[in-house]
């Protein structure tokens, strides 16, 4: 009779239900990961239906909803997360009515410019289309925001399972809709429209009722002006920021193709959707889940939030180097498989623009505290630095060096984001950081990544390759932990998800 001994089966269970900070990153992680499977399998079915023109008339579509939904909505989710922990939950109530009746009214507004002034919508938009498909953009404007609102409050209340069942039911409404509009009704291209405005209303149809059960509101304090003077104050100064970090993210491809031509747009941007993998399955969903535990903290405590701080940065570094030696044993054979011989390029674009984003996630690490502090119209300064540094070396770099030049425009902009970060949150907060420790791990992790990449260009045998650097990956965890100890460093930092 063969014994099990399930002692640690039920202590990896205990660590994924019991605590908050692995239950959060498992949740935000998961639903990042089901986004990115939902977006290809989308964007396959549109693709495979629409021609090029009529997928650039939903681009074009698309950014107008994106820009108008960061105007109308000010900043004021960004200013709620910042106050949640620091007023009491009255205050919490009036503000969560406030901003949702200011959403209301702006959104009232701006479609009325809009619709007496048709010639400025199709102007903006490139397209002709009819009054009524005019009032579904603003309606899914309406609803992609309440939803937004909703899922933000999930994730700062700490509630990462409601946080992944309401996005998975917003996904399927996305693939279920994008069938019936596309295949089934052949409304075109505006079925894009259609399914996203009804996946946004399920999200804020769950977030009206939410509120209404848990936030009860009082007639008489729905709507507080002094409240809104308030966050409007912190929060405004953030909607510049927004329209920059879009300038940031999508400035390289029009230098792109105004330098070189089409063709390289599309190889650089299938290397950099892979880049980008790092932030979306990683980085992103640490920084959800760890948001509300560093708000509470510093409400409580600046010298806990000090030390929390510290711990998160130093393993930051630790725990980033190991993911990518495990990422890059897979992925030269992963990206092949995927997109074929014709993308191979941007295969080596890869490791320039993720050593950039690196860096911007540890920007964002630390620039929480910014965000804390309430100094907002710093954001807006180093992001504004950073767009500007960023475009000057796309125009100097890309006319000699192609998507290469592009992806260097990156890495630079992003390690300058940075250090303005960083020097500025230790004049606000100081921090005593193991520098030394951040340094000698990331020049053995550099060392192991050189030796990992430069092994998925041997013109070898596949599987042998493989193994290669899988090897290669699990000697230099071993080094990891017995140099830095990484298990216990894991363990410092999931002790924040037990408390209360």
């Amino acid at each position: 009779m063969i014994k099990v001994n399930f002692t640690l089966f039920r202590k990896i269970w205990f660590l994924l239900t019991q605590n908050y900070l692995t239950r959060a990153f498992t949740s935000f992680s998961s639903v990042q990961i089901i986004g990115t499977l939902v977006g290809l399998l989308v964007l396959s079915l549109y693709t495979r239906h629409l021609s090029p023109e009529d997928y650039g008339k939903i681009t074009f579509i698309m950014i107008f909803v994106i820009i108008a939904s960061i105007v109308i909505d000010s900043g004021l989710n960004t200013a709620f997360s910042i106050r949640f922990y620091k007023v009491s939950e009255e205050e919490n109530k009036k503000n969560i009515y406030t901003v949702l009746i200011y959403n209301f009214i702006v959104l009232l507004v701006f479609c009325s410019v809009f619709l007496l002034f048709p010639g400025l919508f199709e102007k903006l938009l490139k397209v002709k289309i009819s009054f009524h498909q005019k009032l579904l953009i603003f309606y899914l404007i309406l609803t992609s925001i309440a939803g937004r609102f909703y899922t933000n409050l999930l994730l700062i209340s700490k509630k990462p399972k409601s946080y992944f069942i309401v996005n998975s039911y917003f996904f399927l409404a996305v693939i279920a809709m994008s069938f019936v509009f596309l295949v089934v009704w052949e409304k075109g291209y505006f079925s894009y429209i259609y399914a996203y405005a009804i996946a946004h209303s399920v999200l804020a149809i769950a977030g009206m009722f939410y509120f209404l059960t848990a936030y009860k509101p009082k007639i008489a304090g729905v709507f507080s002006k002094k409240n809104l003077i308030s966050i409007l104050k912190l929060g405004f100064p953030l909607v510049p920021n927004s329209l920059l970090l879009m300038l940031l993210t999508y400035a390289d491809r029009y230098i792109l193709e105004k330098y070189m031509d089409l063709a390289a747009v599309g190889i650089y941007s299938v290397g950099y959707v892979f880049a980008d993998k790092v932030s979306t399955i990683v980085i992103n969903p640490a920084g959800q889940a760890l948001t509300p535990v560093s708000f509470q903290t510093f409400a409580r405590s600046v010298s806990e939030y000090t030390v929390l701080l510290k711990k998160i940065f130093e393993s930051y570094w630790l725990m980033i180097g190991i993911f990518l030696a495990l990422y890059f044993s897979v992925l030269r054979e992963i990206f092949e498989l995927i997109v074929g011989t014709k993308y191979v390029e941007g295969y080596n674009i890869i490791p320039i623009v993720i050593a950039g984003t690196i860096f911007w996630g540890a920007a964002n690490m630390i620039g929480g505290t910014v965000v804390i502090k309430e100094k907002t119209d710093k954001v807006f300064l180093f992001s504004l630095l950073a767009v500007v540094l960023n475009i000057a070396l796309n125009f100097l770099l890309i006319p000699a060096y192609g998507i290469y030049g592009a992806a260097l425009a990156t890495f630079v902009s992003y390690v300058i984001y940075f250090l303005l970060f960083f020097s500025y949150t230790q004049k606000l907060v100081y921090v005593p950081y193991n520098i030394k420790l951040i340094v000698s791990s990331g020049l053995i992790s550099l060392f192991f990544l050189i030796v990992i990449i430069s092994i998925s260009y041997l013109q070898i045998n596949v599987w042998c390759r493989l193994l290669g650097k899988i090897i290669c990956a699990l000697l230099f965890i071993l080094i990891m932990q017995k140099l830095f100890n990484v298990k216990n460093v894991i363990k410092d930092i999931l002790q924040y998800g037990q408390q209360k």
